[in-house]
């Protein structure tokens, strides 16, 4: 009996823990003013939860090091540019910032260790199909129900429907307890997909559903031979990030300028993404090496431009907000989660989706990084078990 209830409230208590970082880094709704104060509040009891589980924490053994000195780059941008803005407080933003990724990297590094990544993934799937019934439900009877606040939905803007999407089809991934995909399992996923695709038609996101035709090619190709090695992820992050000085070049070719126009329906000017560009090196004078601080791109870009909100562009959205040597650090920390593994193999694939939409939308943020640090502990966890198992073989 009172191992049942040790194990009911080891559940509960690694349920909250992950109920709480779930709305701190994979929810928004930036229509609710009061939610911002409410996720800051939810980080701090998640700080307290977590002091006591600190013995069974385990910090990547190689990148630690590098994680550590991009968080308080972001923090040094932070504190030189706080107090120069007038809606944006980037000391308090970035530090609430760094304080959610040390989060992520806690809670996922206990739970896995204790309850394993089936029970982190079983639950936060759950939540992630809550929020998307109610949000799909409601772009498909009143789509405009939000739109006194905003060009908004349910779960926020556009790009969040849709990466929403994403995100749990990476988690159904994730529950599986084997990982070769069955015909039963290929179908439920070409569904989840076809359902995804129409709610990024639906709000009109177009670079959602290509992020959501990609990650459905490579889950069902199942490839890592290609995908797990680390100098092609460094490639793909850095022609993203040369892609806004290399647009004219590859609008230029006639098959990429035929999928935009004619299947994307979209301009070959990319809804305005040429000017913005044009203006980078203009922003960024001054500001390369510590950036404006985090959180600060809406107030600079609209006070610059007066319309465009910011770099749309991963890379250099990064690097306006916590510099340039941050920037290089997150692009880093990404190409060295590239492992091959079969149970973050679809955490694998979300992440270079995330990096491929980075040449034209700002994914490099904290969910991209909530990706990358979980690649980091399944690795561990991995490696951890294998140990194990070796020691107890007498290997």
């Amino acid at each position: 009996m009172k191992t049942i209830k040790a194990l009911s409230f080891s559940s509960l208590y690694t349920g909250v823990m992950l109920f709480l970082l779930y709305h701190i880094v994979l929810v928004r709704f930036p229509y609710w003013q009061a939610y911002v104060p409410v996720q800051r509040i939810m980080a701090l009891i998640l700080a307290v939860l977590i002091l006591p589980k600190i013995p069974y924490i385990r910090l990547p053994e190689k990148t630690g090091w590098l994680l550590g000195i991009y968080l308080a780059l972001t923090l040094l941008s932070a504190a030189v540019n706080e107090g120069h803005y007038d809606y944006t407080h980037p000391l308090v933003s970035g530090s609430f910032y760094v304080l959610a990724v040390l989060e992520v990297l806690a809670v996922f590094s206990y739970v896995i260790r204790v309850k394993g990544l089936w029970f982190a993934a079983q639950f936060l799937f759950f939540l992630s199909t809550v929020y998307v019934l109610i949000n799909d439900w409601l772009i498909w009877l009143d789509p405009y129900c939000f739109y006194p606040f905003g060009r908004y939905y349910f779960l926020g803007n556009k790009f969040a429907v849709s990466y929403k999407h994403l995100e749990i089809m990476v988690l159904y991934m994730l529950t599986r307890r084997k990982f070769r995909l069955s015909y039963r399992h290929k179908l439920t996923l070409v569904v989840l997909a076809a359902v995804s695709l129409l709610a990024a038609v639906r709000v009109n996101c177009m670079t959602g559903a290509v992020g959501i035709f990609l990650l459905t090619i490579l889950l069902i190709a199942g490839k890592q031979s290609f995908l797990a090695h680390k100098p092609v992820m460094a490639v793909l992050i850095m022609m993203a990030g040369v892609f806004p000085f290399a647009y004219d070049y590859v609008m230029g070719m006639q098959g990429i300028q035929y999928i935009i126009v004619n299947i994307l329906h979209r301009t070959k000017g990319l809804t305005g993404r040429v000017q913005i560009f044009d203006a980078l090196p203009q922003i960024l004078q001054g500001h390369l090496l510590l950036g404006y601080g985090h959180n600060t791109a809406y107030e600079v870009w609209i006070t610059a431009t007066d319309w465009y909100p910011n770099a749309q562009n991963g890379f250099w959205n990064c690097v306006c907000e916590q510099g340039l040597p941050a920037a290089v650090l997150l692009s880093v920390l990404a190409v060295m989660s590239v492992w091959k593994s079969r149970k973050g193999y679809a955490v694998l694939a979300v992440v270079y989706v995330y990096a491929f939409l980075g040449a034209v939308e700002i994914t490099m943020d904290i969910v991209f990084i909530t990706w990358v640090i979980l690649l980091y502990v399944i690795k561990e966890a991995e490696h951890e078990t294998a140990a194990c198992q070796r020691h107890c073989t007498g290997l």
